[in-house]
């Protein structure tokens, strides 16, 4: 398992967010063609949606895989599968098959279906997938091992289902990222997500249309007793107005891990005083 960079504050990341910027450009939400509806089944998950990230920490690619934003399992991929997702994203075609392409060609002339990615394992800090194929005429699918990158940008070529065994979910570490989810920006920093607030978000929270900053979608473990909820609009960050994710991440580079961010919510219409804990240390698990 490759050592993760040290975390340390934003600053990092914001000094990269050029690089971050461009991927979130191009990062619109893509919805696996599979059942709509997010299903367990003997201890898989069906995951609704993916996308592409970027880790805060390191300024590297991310694949995301997700049911909601409770339960988000976090896979480092590498520059080339990022850029072979992002190409299906913006519906670009290349002017000649690229590697992903190529395999996604051969398994249709072969009369082959990509039925289903799984990440089953994790294994010396790496996940470990599987590709499960069925050839035409026969019943039995043939099973291929297979990096879970390189998966995930086949299953958005072809619309083949992606399953994540439930038991990865339960260790995942805290990791601050920043993605694109249904043309909104979206970040997940010490444990708490936000996002823009969209119209359904302030429709269910009763957020004024007139109100800038982030609201927050999820909170981890530990974070409610710090007087956060979820539908609270954070309006100011160590002391400083915000408005959007990327003036949130400004607001708080430079804090160190181990020092609260004092923030300022909007909560039923009142502001109030409330604090982001100390990062909780993160680790890093591989493709």
């Amino acid at each position: 398992m490759p050592p993760r960079p040290d975390s340390g504050a934003v600053s990092g990341p914001i000094r990269r967010l050029t690089w971050a910027v461009a991927v979130l450009t191009l990062a619109a939400t893509f919805v696996l063609a599979a059942p709509t509806a997010v299903q367990a089944q003997d201890g898989w998950l069906e995951v609704e949606v993916a996308t592409v990230g970027v880790d805060l920490a390191t300024g590297a690619p991310l694949a995301l895989v997700h049911e909601g934003w409770d339960e988000v399992l976090p896979i480092w991929i590498g520059n080339v599968e990022a850029q072979a997702i992002l190409r299906v994203l913006q519906g670009e075609v290349p002017p000649r098959p690229m590697t992903h392409d190529l395999m996604a060609s051969m398994l249709n002339s072969l009369a082959v279906e990509l039925e289903e990615v799984r990440i089953h394992e994790l294994r010396e800090g790496t996940y470990i997938g599987s590709l499960h194929l069925r050839e035409e005429g026969r019943d039995e699918l043939r099973e291929v091992d297979t990096r879970p990158s390189d998966g995930l940008a086949l299953a958005v070529r072809t619309g083949a289902r992606v399953r994540v065994a439930r038991h990865l979910l339960g260790g995942v570490p805290d990791v601050d990222f920043v993605s694109t989810e249904r043309n909104r920006t979206i970040a997940r920093f010490r444990g708490m997500t936000v996002a823009e607030p969209g119209e359904e978000d302030r429709s269910e929270w009763d957020i004024p249309a007139d109100r800038g900053g982030v609201v927050v979608l999820h909170l981890g473990v530990g974070m409610a007793t710090r007087g956060l909820e979820p539908g609270d609009l954070i309006v100011e960050a160590d002391g400083d107005r915000i408005d959007g994710v990327l003036g949130f991440l400004n607001a708080i580079q430079g804090t160190p891990d181990e020092t609260p961010i004092p923030v300022t919510i909007l909560r039923d219409g009142t502001e109030m005083d409330a604090e982001i804990p100390h990062r909780r240390t993160p680790g890093r698990i591989g493709d």
